[in-house]
């Protein structure tokens, strides 16, 4: 059975880090087959957000998911994941009737684990950056929502791509890692800033890997949590990075970063596109009846090349007390462009809260409260929270403060 730990290690932590999942019967000895569902129940209050500049409340389906998963023959892993993102957010026809994000496949894995503790995957995965990017949505986050609004991959669909990557541990799990070769940018000739220019035009795959130094017990899940629940400790350190070679464009084919500001439009060409980053992580018991603190911290680095709005810092954190079933949080996140450079993606968030879990010990069901103030605001805007672009950045921007309170079910 130890072959087939890593895998299935996977398909929980994609569903839940403490939900139990559905077991179907197969008729078989040789093939397990589990369902997952995950509900995600969303209210947004957000103050001075509608026409009038009055508190505006959005109900919405924050995420719908069904996954099916499961081993095969001791030494193969599957998922599959659908989702239906948003669902009613900022009501209107298409984000109800017509939805504008129906349901899709938001992962698909096939593993095959030869030895203990080495598998190799393919499909739909996960892109490895940092554990604080990659937080379980399902499993064991306190605050409602990873710092999404800071990864600027050039490519992605969710944080994730279509890839073949290696997985396991080294040296009694002391050493974690992931590591594989992406689709990206495929070869393109597009009209980028003005100008036909080619993207990646080898055609060469965006390469990117995640190594995890387990200074106190290990995390063995595809995903990660912020808090455990399970009376183990745990502390980390960690580093990632993404490259891929003239593949600088913000997930689209227009406005690519290109090489140096005075490029002619003839001659264009995109710079390449890199990501790398630190992080810690620290998860502890504490004495007393059933409390528990975590933290964790990062450092994040984009480069898409000179003079371009994504090329610049970020940085994201949160500490988070446990006592019985309700737990308090502090969150944010930062990113600035370099000095000199277009400030029109700079962001930055905090956010506070309570967390209530319906079950002992489990993150599978929680009432989660949260108070969060996001800069460059949009006041008197109804068409959402995130960030909004400001040619001034985080110099003298509005702020949109939100009220959030989210219901979670999981089995």
């Amino acid at each position: 059975m130890n072959r087939i730990a890593l895998p299935l290690g996977l398909a929980a932590v994609l569903a839940s880090s403490s939900a139990s999942a559905i077991t179907v019967p197969t008729g078989r000895d040789d093939i397990n087959l589990n369902v997952n569902v995950l509900l995600q129940v969303r209210y947004e209050g957000t103050f001075e957000q509608s026409v009038d500049r009055s508190f505006d409340s959005d109900f919405f389906l924050r995420r719908a998911r069904l996954q099916a998963s499961g081993t095969a023959f001791k030494t193969i892993s599957f998922l599959i994941q659908l989702d239906n993102s948003n669902m009613g957010k900022r009501g209107s026809p298409t984000s109800v009737a017509g939805a504008s994000n129906p349901a899709f496949v938001q992962d698909l894995v096939v593993g095959w684990t030869p030895i203990e503790d080495f598998t190799i995957e393919g499909g739909l995965l996960l892109i490895p950056n940092s554990r604080i990017l990659g937080l379980s949505a399902s499993g064991g986050q306190v605050q409602i929502e990873a710092p999404l609004d800071i990864i600027f991959h050039n490519l992605d669909r969710g944080n994730r791509q279509v890839a073949v990557e290696a997985r396991g541990f080294l040296l009694g799990h002391r050493i974690g890692y992931r590591g594989g070769i992406f689709e990206g940018f495929h070869s393109t000739p597009v009209t980028a800033t003005g100008a036909t220019t080619p993207i990646n035009p080898g055609g060469k795959p965006l390469l990117a890997a995640h190594v995890r130094f387990n200074l106190i017990g290990d995390e063995t899940g595809y995903g990660y949590n912020a808090m455990y629940m399970d009376g183990k400790p745990r502390a980390s350190i960690a580093g990632g990075i993404q490259y891929q070679p003239k593949a600088a464009c913000p997930n689209t084919l227009t406005n690519c970063s290109l090489v140096g500001a005075g490029t002619p439009a003839a001659t264009a060409t995109v710079n390449d596109y890199l990501f790398y980053g630190g992080d810690f992580f620290v998860d502890m018991p504490l004495p007393g009846n059933d409390m528990e603190f975590s933290a964790d911290g990062g450092i994040f680095r984009w480069d898409y090349g000179s003079n371009y709005n994504r090329t610049g810092l970020g940085y994201a954190g949160s500490l988070n007390f446990r006592f019985g079933q309700i737990a308090a949080f502090v969150s944010g996140y930062k990113y600035g462009s370099d000095s000199g450079f277009p400030h029109t993606a700079d962001r930055k968030k905090i956010a506070g809260g309570l967390a209530y879990f319906v079950t002992p010990r489990s993150h599978a069901s929680k009432i989660t409260l949260e108070l969060n103030s996001m800069t460059p605001g949009t006041a008197g805007n109804p068409a959402g929270t995130a960030p909004a672009s400001s040619n001034s950045g985080l110099n003298g921007a509005n702020s949109t403060t939100a009220l959030w309170l989210q219901g979670q079910a999981a089995f």
